[in-house]
C-alpha cells in the first residue's frame, strides 16, 4: 500500500490527486464566482418579476378599452415596452457576463500560477 500525504495547509500538495491544493484559494475563488452568478440570477429574477407584472396587468387594461383604437394603443404600448425591456435586459446580462469573463482568469487561477 502506498503512503499518501493529505493536507489542506496552504502550499501543500494532495499527493493522491497529484496537484497543488489550497483550500483558502479555492474558498476565495468560489465565493467571488458565486457572488457574480448571484448578481446575474438576481438581475434575471427582477426582470422576470417586472415582466410578469406587465403581463398580468394586460387583461385589465384591455377590459378598460372603449374602442378598437384604444385596444390597438394598449397592445402597441405593451409590445413597445416589452421590446425595450427585453433589449435593456439583454444589455444588462451581457455586461454581467462580460464582467464574469474578464474576472475568470483571476477567479480560476490555480495555486502556483
Amino acid at each position: 500500500m502506498t503512503d499518501k500525504k493529505v493536507s489542506s495547509e496552504k502550499g501543500e500538495e494532495l499527493q493522491g490527486l497529484g496537484m497543488p491544493f489550497d483550500v483558502e484559494a479555492l474558498y476565495g475563488m468560489n465565493q467571488k464566482f458565486y457572488k457574480m452568478m448571484l448578481s446575474c440570477n438576481e438581475e434575471l429574477m427582477t426582470f422576470g418579476r417586472n415582466r410578469l407584472k406587465e403581463d398580468l396587468d394586460m387583461p385589465q387594461k384591455l377590459a378598460e378599452c372603449k374602442t378598437p383604437q384604444d385596444m390597438a394603443n394598449v397592445c402597441i404600448g405593451f409590445y413597445q415596452t416589452a421590446f425595450k425591456q427585453y433589449t435593456d435586459e439583454a444589455t444588462q446580462i451581457s455586461k454581467i457576463c462580460a464582467e464574469v469573463t474578464a474576472e475568470a482568469p483571476e477567479i480560476f487561477k490555480l495555486p502556483g500560477d
